[in-house]
């Protein structure tokens, strides 16, 4: 499946910029007899769901053409969701100002932080926990993030 994956990803990441787009992740299985493709793209202010039907057509025709996938498949194109962790640095200029839950590399064990993003420049990332100072942290410790929900 690996080498599935690498190779989807190759053709679409040239798709994405006429949408002003990128790749976040492609996951591939097996579902009911037939591959299942999701294809989790977004942008600097947001996917609108006519850009994710855009790109899902040319993906479509993508795979088509190169015969990637034999037999029955299911593509799927969205954004990651509010459920998905960050996974690229990109994707955390546009959340400043949310609240995640964070589980960052420590020294010996990893560490976990609730805090705020509240600013990132270059690779450092800076949050402002509910008490005490803000902890400023370089992208490469990030192990997850994931957005904390009101509810």
């Amino acid at each position: 499946m690996i080498e599935i994956k690498q190779k989807i990803e190759e053709i679409i990441v040239p798709l994405l910029a006429p949408h002003d787009a990128f790749l976040v992740d492609v996951q591939v299985r097996n579902e009911r007899g037939a591959k299942l493709v999701q294809i989790f793209v977004d942008t600097d202010a947001g996917i609108r769901i006519d850009q994710c039907a855009a790109i899902s057509r040319d993906v479509a025709r993508e795979f088509e053409s190169h015969h990637l996938l034999e037999g029955k498949f299911h593509l799927e194109v969205s954004s990651p969701g509010i459920d998905k962790p960050l996974k690229l640095l990109r994707q955390y200029q546009k959340n400043t100002g949310r609240r995640f839950k964070v589980k960052f590399a420590g020294d010996p064990d990893p560490k976990f932080l609730s805090a705020t993003l509240v600013s990132v420049i270059g690779e450092q990332l800076t949050f402002q926990p509910d008490k005490g100072e803000a902890v400023t942290l370089p992208f490469s410790q990030m192990i997850e993030s994931k957005e904390e929900l009101p509810w």
